[in-house]
């Protein structure tokens, strides 16, 4: 048997290692898509819902070459290959009118690009970040989006057949080297195209118009007050010299990289220019409050913590940025900011459980929420589909259960986790931009991942397999065997050791009652229940067995760890143990779990689903264009989130913890992916989690946000830009 699988899967392999040319994906079973690395289509290709085109960009993991020469397809819709890494050659329809926003964004494998003649418009950042295309053909004369072409690093030619030159933006081709790139043009058109917008600077550096910046159009969160005043804007583009107080050495070093990554200079030395200065005002009412100053002589931040330091430093950077339009401003105003948060915690939790994020990139995504004040990286670690965290105590829970084949309809491998070593290493980093990493590690439920390794852990010792699929297991840790408080002690031995965050998360969801049935008929929960005086063994009573596990981990992070624990809210908690904090995730449920913990006395972290629920597509057809049912989430809901819920200024001083959104992964497959899903939501919940709400408004963060999103465009950042999206 094994040996005619072998032969089997060589001989599929050998086939999708030449050319498959069918109509549409139809024509193909999952694992031929699975197993594509050539294809060829001719049919009318489907562009929405689970079109053609979401097939090959998330079904054809190992695609590198496309041809799409004779299908018929008018449109290559927005996101159609977006984050393709393996793709290495496309040849568009010949029939194509329009190329839609980031369509190829980060294809970093293509190499050569044709624009066929028959293309009108290429939409916004729609090849962004193919920094491997050496050569650009553009047959016709097409409108071309802003960033359309940027950050082409390895271009070497820009041909272009026709006489007038293309509309373009100043920045469709932000980036390129004039002194590697040679635009080729038909005889005659070169004057045209030296004078034309968005072509010129092949021809000669561009000269930006100058600008300065307006605080009221740019500023994101919105701070507290801010004062203009009427005295000669100072000119920034110039040299700079931090003085900072001997406890903000790390807040000169975050400074040094905003100035050198604004104005690309920075002198320290006597000589005439502006000081930038950080210090230390204890007098200041908030640990992360700060104010900023600009004058004659540069700008004076003061917090009362070198977290208030920081935040100040971070609004300087949005100053310096003005309109996005360009890197940096010309001028700044003279100005004083005085600002402090709304609320202490505002949080992103990331997903790396279903589809796995590289360490690198997880790094990557700290110093850009810190850009927006957001402090704290909710790490969920393990899940039922994989384990993610090394665990000394067990390393065959990594061995065995970090890589598997696919999840849902993606049959692909999905592998990899984080030593020890690297998550200490996420926390230095982190704490350079006041990031707090939080971990999660999920129970009773959500478990599977270990279970599979240690069947002992679950009722019965069923031995179950990594789950590959979204959705709620029926299995989980059994609270009346001894050996999963043994388990479970040491993983958090070694979690409270790793992460020097105050806070572990439990998760908690979906378990307990309805609709599982682990533990109904476990021989050893029967007598948990009876020893802990439980009548009956209706499933409706084994809420009671989930506290009493509960209980016995809450117990453990308290008096062991010095830990406040963490976990999702679930009607089925009637009561919470003070001091915990308790996440309000359920859409229509907010109220229900506010009261709950004010009346136990525990704080909660609100992330309802209809606000903050990232991994929802912002508006209709946005990505995940395929998923289990998942509502809109759209940038005004993000916006709408009352961080109150309408329960006053007691509830936000004695119980409000702060905010989150959350980034499941189901359907999140490129780490370019994460940043799409997040942002410009996240956004939204920095300004909701910072912001008082008489200082916020929609229609000016709408205004405030795009030039965030300019700069964001212009640095590679990808994001929805569906910002109108579900009105």
């Amino acid at each position: 048997m094994r040996k005619s699988i072998i032969m089997a899967f060589s001989a599929l392999l050998s086939l999708t290692s030449q050319a498959q040319t069918v109509a549409t994906m139809q024509d193909l079973n999952p694992e031929q898509k699975s197993m594509a690395l050539s294809l060829k289509l001719t049919g009318q290709l489907t562009v929405t819902g689970n079109s053609d085109y979401r097939q090959l960009r998330d079904l054809c993991f190992q695609l590198h070459t496309l041809d799409l020469s004779e299908a018929q397809s008018r449109e290559i819709p927005k996101n159609a290959f977006h984050s393709r890494h393996r793709l290495t050659t496309v040849v568009l329809p010949q029939c194509l009118e329009s190329i839609g926003t980031q369509a190829f964004f980060a294809c970093d494998g293509l190499r050569e690009i044709t624009i066929p003649s028959t293309v009108k418009s290429i939409g916004d950042a729609a090849f962004s970040g193919c920094k491997a295309v050496e050569t650009l053909t553009i047959e016709g004369s097409p409108s071309i989006g802003d960033y359309a072409f940027a950050r082409l690093e390895a271009l070497q030619t820009v041909r272009v057949n026709a006489v007038n030159p293309p509309a373009a933006t100043p920045n469709s081709f932000y980036g390129i080297d004039r002194s590697k790139v040679r635009l080729v043009v038909p005889a005659g058109a070169e004057k045209a195209y030296s004078k034309a917008e968005g072509w010129s600077l092949f021809y000669k550096d561009a000269k930006p118009e100058a600008e300065t910046c307006d605080p009221t159009a740019c500023l994101t969160p919105a701070p507290l007050a801010l004062k203009v005043l009427r005295s000669k804007p100072i000119k920034v583009k110039t040299s700079w010299a931090i003085e900072a107080d001997p406890s903000l050495d790390n807040e000169a070093e975050r400074a040094m990289e905003v100035l050198q990554n604004r104005m690309g200079m920075i002198v320290h030395s006597r000589q005439r220019g502006l000081r930038l200065k950080l210090h230390i005002d204890t007098a200041l009412e908030d640990d992360e409050a700060y104010t900023l100053r600009v004058d004659n002589e540069g700008a004076v931040i003061a917090g009362k913590t070198p977290k208030g330091v920081f935040y100040g430093i971070m609004t300087l950077d949005q100053l310096l940025r003005g309109s996005g339009k360009n890197i940096c401003v010309d001028a700044l105003p003279q100005l004083a900011i005085t600002d402090k948060p709304r609320t202490h915690v505002r949080e992103l939790m990331v997903d790396p459980a279903r589809i796995f994020i590289p360490f690198d990139e997880l790094k990557a995504f700290v110093p850009e929420m810190a850009r927006y004040k957001l402090n704290a990286l909710h790490l969920h670690l393990v899940d039922d589909q994989s384990w993610r965290i090394e665990i000394k105590s067990y390393p065959q829970l990594t061995q065995q259960a970090s890589s598997r084949w696919g999840q849902d309809d993606m049959l692909m491998p999905i592998e990899g986790y984080y030593t020890q070593e690297q998550m200490r290493e996420l926390v230095a980093y982190a704490a350079k931009y006041h990031v707090d990493i939080v971990p999660e590690i999920e129970m009773p439920g959500h478990e599977v991942a270990a279970i599979s390794v240690f069947p002992e852990l679950t009722c019965g010792a069923r031995k179950v397999p990594v789950r590959t699929t979204c959705g709620v297991s029926n299995q989980l840790l059994c609270p009346g065997n001894d050996f999963t408080y043994e388990f479970l002690g040491n993983v958090m031995r070694e979690i409270a050791d790793i992460f020097p965050s105050p806070y572990i998360h439990l998760g908690g969801d979906e378990a307990g009652n309805p609709p599982l049935d682990c533990w109904t008929d476990c021989d050893k929960c029967k007598a948990l229940k009876r020893k802990l005086g439980i009548e009956g063994d209706s499933r409706a009573d084994n809420w009671r067995l989930q506290a009493y596990l509960f209980d016995r981990m809450i117990s453990l992070l308290k008096e062991k760890y010095h830990k406040t624990p963490m976990f999702w809210y679930e009607p089925d908690f009637k009561e919470i143990q003070p001091g915990c904090v308790t996440f309000a995730w359920r859409d229509g449920e907010t109220q229900l779990a506010i009261e709950t913990a004010v009346r136990n006395g525990a704080r909660i972290m609100l992330c309802p689903g209809e606000h903050c629920y990232y991994d929802y597509p912002m508006d209709k057809g946005d990505m995940p264009e395929v998923n289990w049912g998942m509502p809109v989430t759209s940038l005004r809901s993000a916006y709408s989130l009352d961080p109150s819920w309408g329960n006053g200024p007691d509830f936000e001083r004695n119980n409000l913890f702060g905010v989150a959104g959350t980034l499941w992964s189901e359907c999140i497959n490129s780490p370019e992916r994460v940043y799409y899903q997040a942002y410009p939501r996240a956004i939204a919940l920095a300004e909701v989690g910072w912001s008082a709400a008489e200082h916020r408004s929609w229609d000016s963060f709408i205004i405030r946000l795009k030039a965030n999103l300019r700069d964001m465009m212009r640095r590679g950042i990808t994001f929805s830009m569906e910002l109108e999206g579900g009105k």
